[in-house]
């Protein structure tokens, strides 16, 4: 037989664990809300893109003169030292 000490614990044992799984179960209502989304502010002065039309100097294909210049830079092979 068991002993009398063995019994006690047996018979607690069903009590501690539901005390547990009650402890771990329950709704907590101590946590922050969620916070508010950031927002995005706006662009300062000087940092906006102005709406003046673009100089007469400036020619469409200057871009792409850039462009094909660029693409000839990455033909050719660096100069070993």
């Amino acid at each position: 037989m068991f002993p009398r000490k063995m019994l006690t614990r047996l018979a607690l044992m069903p009590g501690l664990l539901a005390m547990l799984l009650t402890g771990c179960g329950s709704v907590s209502t101590s946590y922050l809300p969620p916070p508010e989304p950031p927002t995005i502010p706006s662009l300062p002065a000087a940092a906006r893109t102005s709406r003046v039309a673009t100089p007469s100097m400036c020619s469409s294909t200057c871009s792409a003169g850039l462009t094909a210049l660029r693409e000839s830079w990455l033909a050719t092979p660096t100069s070993s030292r």
